[in-house]
């Protein structure tokens, strides 16, 4: 009985130990740029145009579009998506839609839900699976976030555009209509957490 106390203890504590590093190394491989507010600068004296950029959204931890006005504004902007998650989302990472806090056992301990010996999620909670394992998030919130991330358009198609090398298309999602990231010739729609443009 002890021994078997021992292994898990020990299994515990490799978790818990997992998930201090990758937190360690997230935390270490994000740009300051990425923490500060969007900022959408102001209009140029020299009739520079606005254009669209990316910023890392701290609520959602996603990186999405929004209209520059094409001065000023601050470091949390880049050319594209890309170079935006490349920037401020390690390629390990992964939580809880919206920051959501992961079930813990009596011990407070994160509770695997994927892989060899893994526990069951509790109700209310379901397994989001990550790079290396499984956690259990709360429900609603990543029904709902999903929802919000796979939008679709009533009438018309979702506006997508091409990834850097052209091998896939991302839809466009942003946080916001009054971030004015749609196309002219579409529409936008506000969801719960996400906008979207229709054509």
């Amino acid at each position: 009985m002890v021994k078997i106390l021992k292994i898990m203890d020990y299994k515990h504590m490799k978790f818990s130990f997992l998930f201090i590093l990758i937190w360690i190394i997230g935390n270490n491989c994000f740009s300051n740029d990425c923490m500060v507010t969007k900022d959408r600068g102001y209009h140029c004296k020299n009739d520079t145009e606005s254009r669209i950029m990316f910023y890392f959204d701290n609520e959602t931890e996603q990186c999405l579009p929004f209209l520059y006005k094409g001065c000023g504004g601050n470091e949390n902007r880049f050319s594209n998506i890309e170079m935006c998650r490349i920037n401020c989302i390690p390629q390990d990472y992964g939580w809880c839609a919206m920051k959501g806090k992961a079930y813990e056992d009596n011990e407070s301990s994160t509770v695997i839900c994927s892989g060899p010996n893994s526990d069951q999620c509790p109700e209310k909670y379901i397994c989001r699976h990550l790079a290396f394992f499984g956690i259990c998030c709360p429900k609603k919130t990543e029904e709902m976030f999903a929802k919000n991330f796979n939008p679709s358009c009533a009438e018309g198609n979702l506006v997508k555009f091409a990834s850097n090398d052209e091998s896939f298309n991302i839809t466009l999602l942003g946080k916001s209509c009054s971030d004015k990231f749609c196309p002219e010739n579409s529409n936008c729609f506000q969801q719960e957490i996400f906008a979207y443009c229709c054509q």
